[in-house]
């Protein structure tokens, strides 16, 4: 059964599966929506790679938000003309 007239070249999910595939990556489709979500992206190559990849950034993000950022040390030249500005704006 063929899905699509193009190669699967593309990023683009099939336009009727675009909300589903979202839903199932964010975790918020009903259980009946992400098994036809799931059983389609396995059988599409576009959508199987929407899902994977957007899944995948998701989990990062979700990883990113949860580690605790690291401050930004500045060199003595980066402080020295920090202060200089906020002499100037102060002064």
């Amino acid at each position: 059964m063929k899905l699509h007239k193009d190669s699967g070249d593309s990023l683009e999910p099939c336009p009727h599966m675009e909300s589903m595939l979202n839903q199932t990556a964010d975790g918020t489709a009903s259980k009946l929506v992400e098994i036809y979500a799931r059983a389609h992206a396995a059988r599409c190559p576009r959508c199987g790679t929407f899902l994977a990849r957007l899944t995948a950034m998701l989990g990062k993000l979700r990883r990113m938000s949860t580690e605790p950022a690291e401050p930004e040390k500045l060199d003595e030249k980066q402080w020295e003309s920090l202060e200089a500005r906020f002499a100037e704006v102060e002064g």
